[in-house]
């Protein structure tokens, strides 16, 4: 079961997930285009200082608190977007 904390309120709601793609590659500064089966952890620029920058690109813009449990278990851009709550995306 993930486990998700919410803090207070959404910044983005209904956000279009290709610009959320395009927000989190340049968060990430990666070369590489994010699609929605793009498996993050097998792009060569996924490191630990990435998974700091996503934690932190999705509690400022979502108020979601991911966990390293939440992180182990994202399997594609799609899956993190369901972590994240599919309802904040069109």
């Amino acid at each position: 079961m993930v486990r998700r904390r919410f803090i207070k309120k959404n910044k983005f709601i209904n956000m279009k997930k290709e610009h959320f793609l395009h927000q989190l590659q340049e968060e990430l500064e990666f070369e590489e285009t994010l699609f929605l089966d793009t498996e993050l952890t097998k792009t060569n620029e996924w490191d630990s200082m990435g998974a700091m920058v996503l934690l932190s690109f999705v509690a400022t813009n979502f108020d979601v608190i991911l966990t390293a449990s939440d992180l182990k278990s994202i399997t594609t851009m799609d899956s993190l977007i369901d972590l994240i709550g599919s309802e904040k995306f069109d």
